[in-house]
């Protein structure tokens, strides 16, 4: 079968691998999509925190964000499995430790995670198997790129929830990304009074496209004037600017990774302010309530697609992934030809 491998930095090739063979309570999945995402261009272009930490190490098969149809089951799995969409969370866990007995599988110690972090492949594989465990089923109503946005996004309500958003709450969301516009979407979702923050005019538009309020900046009347901040961007100016927002007594969720030190952070304000600080790590126990979100209606996922790349387009992929400007935020790359993908047309490409 064809896998995506990284062997360098900005060295990326389809190569021939042998397909894998489902151990006990795993499927067998035939990838449909692949999402791209800042985690994986930090692997493309090699300046991820991972490889320079030692925790991933060139040659890998990349590819977290996925979708697929099960076409094979592994002993201790029923054969109903077979033919169901499915996409699931990346974390392969002990089983044994204290945190995975009281469900805290993030925190396992010997946690990994395919495609991003130990030496399991990832999904960017024309087959992958996952323990039936891990695997949500995708209800006809969700498009494949919807499905694939599962991973990515699930995050965004986990931050959402741990601030306990409510319709008498003021949300401001910081960074009109992937993750940002999924938390405001939930948040609206969930009736409060909702402003998306990004420089980016097309970030901006995007969120005004999906019914949001949207502004470049704050101004002088929102500083403490937030009872929830959203920090989905990751940006070191960010970080500072959530502090400034958040009123008395009120929640900040950290769901962006800032990839340094953060300076300048006024922690003093945090205590003198009673504010909490959450950090938010995964979406893995939120994505029933996200698949609910998005059945609705109330978060549109397909929104947030640029383009879907073929298989063999995998430089001219990573090259749009680092373009500064594009008007949605997400790439994709079709991995599987066995389903036609429910993608918008309008994001759909054919590149040379």
């Amino acid at each position: 079968m064809k896998a995506i491998m990284l062997t360098a930095p900005r060295t990326v090739s389809l190569v021939e691998v042998d397909p894998p063979v489902p151990g006990p309570g795993e499927v067998l999945v035939r990838v449909g999509l692949l999402g791209l995402c800042g985690t994986d261009l930090g692997f493309y272009d090699g300046s991820s925190n991972y490889l320079r930490d030692g925790l991933k190490s060139y040659p890998f098969v990349l590819g977290h964000e996925w979708v697929g149809t099960v076409c094979g089951t592994g002993p201790g799995v029923g054969p109903g499995w077979v033919g169901r969409r499915v996409s699931g969370h990346n974390f392969r866990t002990c089983g044994r430790c204290s945190a995975c007995r009281a469900d805290r599988i993030r925190y396992c110690p010997e946690r990994s995670e395919i495609g991003v972090l130990g030496p399991r492949p990832g999904a960017g594989t024309e087959l992958l198997t996952a323990p039936a465990s891990t695997l949500t089923r995708i209800p006809d109503a969700l498009s494949d790129a919807a499905a694939t946005l599962l991973e990515p996004t699930a995050a965004a309500v986990h931050a959402v929830e741990r601030l306990a958003v409510g319709p008498r709450d003021r949300v401001a969301v910081l960074g009109a990304g992937t993750l940002g516009l999924a938390a405001a979407q939930v948040a609206r979702a969930l009736g409060a009074d909702t402003v998306v923050l990004d420089p980016h005019p097309a970030a901006r538009e995007l969120a005004a496209g999906l019914g949001l309020r949207a502004q470049a900046e704050p101004g002088e009347r929102d500083q403490e004037a937030y009872d929830a901040v959203v920090e989905a961007s990751g940006s070191e100016s960010a970080v500072r600017t959530a502090v400034g927002l958040v009123a008395p007594g009120g929640r900040i969720a950290q769901l962006g990774t800032p990839h340094h030190t953060v300076d300048g952070f006024d922690a003093a304000a945090l205590v003198i302010k009673d504010v909490t600080l959450h950090g938010v790590l995964s979406g893995v126990g939120h994505w029933d309530r996200l698949v609910e979100f998005v059945e609705s209606g109330a978060v549109d996922l397909d929104a947030l697609v640029d383009r879907v790349f073929p298989l063999g387009s995998l430089d001219a992929a990573f090259a749009h992934l680092a373009a500064r400007g594009r008007r949605r935020p997400k790439v994709m790359v079709r991995v599987g030809t066995e389903r036609e993908s429910r993608v918008p047309e309008a994001a759909e490409v054919s590149v040379r």
